[in-house]
């Protein structure tokens, strides 16, 4: 049976979206209550601690990239059997972009949820898992938006590095109601991945101006600690609302605060199964540089399938001449857009990525899958 158009469905939601958004931000200047917003994790450890400055920038330096000889990916993807592995709460909420770490044995969970995107901002919550398949959800959030500030609104998308025993989540943030991620990553610290995190007072990474590819917004993908400090690669683009281009980016920080940020995108929209979209990565070292599972579309939101690129150093990245290796159509519940979340490696050598899905609008769920080594 042939399924209704995709795209006019994305765009006959996102209208109503916009217009709960202005009714929203005319409720909020009239009352004092605010709502929340979301998450996702990348593992990686310091062993040095970085000078915090007493205040953060974000400059922009160029970069010049040069091609890589292509290659095909080292993974093939199979999505568990069981999934989703975290259901949507409601008929009328979602969970997604999942970011997950493995502690002391223990694989802890960061990720988005709502209960309604028409009426409630989505906010971070935190599960935890002894096998990665089954997850204990807490029923608070673990970061939500506290009502004042650039994250007044909603909070999102978390990852979440470690260094020298401070947890350290990046995540987007929204000062006011409005489709999509907001145009700011924050910083939330906290002593233990349990919690409790505390938001810092200021953004640590923003749009670009007016003329740059990430003008419209920007939300924190992956977070890569090294002795040199944190590579964030981020998802951004120019609107959201409107279906822009979108790409993934880079900053890098010395101290985890002060953020410079690359003036081009480092993975970006191709041709063909990326041709306009390319955002979402998830990044995670291998060998000797990174790997990411990345998240492309055609076009407008026909159908986000999920791919496969490497790099050395994180500026220059080759794409796999045989992506996508996990689109929609390869499981009913994700049959609208799969999207990359986060990998986390087992005790017992097995990779997994965790990846949003939806069969519908955003009807999002959270499953698994097995980055099975191929060749």
């Amino acid at each position: 049976m042939a399924r209704p158009s995709i795209r006019s469905d994305r765009i006959h939601l996102f209208v109503e979206l916009a217009a709960l958004a202005v009714v929203m931000s005319l409720a909020a200047a009239c009352s004092s209550e605010v709502g929340v917003d979301p998450p996702t994790t990348l593992p990686q450890q310091a062993t040095t601690t970085p000078n915090a400055p007493s205040s953060t920038t974000t400059t922009i330096h160029l970069t010049t990239t040069t091609e890589v000889p292509s290659m095909t990916s080292p993974f093939a993807l199979e999505p568990y059997a069981a999934n989703p592995i975290i259901q949507q709460p409601t008929e009328t909420g979602g969970s997604m972009l999942p970011a997950v770490l493995l502690v002391d044995d223990l694989l802890h969970m960061w990720f988005t949820q709502t209960t309604s995107w028409s009426t409630v901002p989505t906010a971070i919550y935190h599960a935890t898992s002894i096998d990665g398949f089954e997850w204990v959800v807490d029923p608070a959030p673990a970061l939500e938006a506290d009502g004042s500030g650039f994250d007044a609104f909603s909070v999102a998308e978390g990852r979440v590095i470690q260094i020298d025993g401070v947890w350290i989540m990046y995540y987007n943030a929204r000062e006011e109601p409005g489709p999509g991620p907001g145009p700011a990553i924050g910083r939330a610290t906290a002593p233990s991945p349990d919690g409790p995190w505390k938001a810092g007072p200021s953004a640590v990474v923003r749009t670009g101006n007016a003329a740059a590819w990430d003008s419209g917004f920007v939300s924190p993908a992956a977070a890569i600690a090294s002795e040199d400090g944190v590579q964030l690669f981020y998802s951004g683009g120019t609107d959201y609302a409107t279906f822009g281009p979108t790409a993934t980016g880079l900053a890098r920080s010395v101290d985890t605060k002060a953020f410079t940020k690359e003036s081009r995108p480092v993975i970006d929209h191709g041709t063909g199964w990326d041709g306009h979209y390319s955002w979402e990565a998830a990044v995670f070292p291998l060998g000797n540089g990174l790997a990411a599972f990345y998240t492309g579309d055609p076009k407008e939101l026909t159908g986000e399938a999920i791919g496969y690129a490497s790099s050395s150093d994180g500026v220059v990245w080759a794409k796999a001449t045989n992506n996508p290796l996990l689109e929609p159509r390869d499981q009913e519940w994700a049959s609208l857009d799969v999207v990359a979340g986060s990998v986390v490696t087992l005790p017992d050598g097995r990779v997994l990525l965790y990846y949003s899905g939806t069969n519908g609008g955003l009807s999002f769920s959270i499953g698994v899958a097995e980055a099975v080594p191929v060749g």
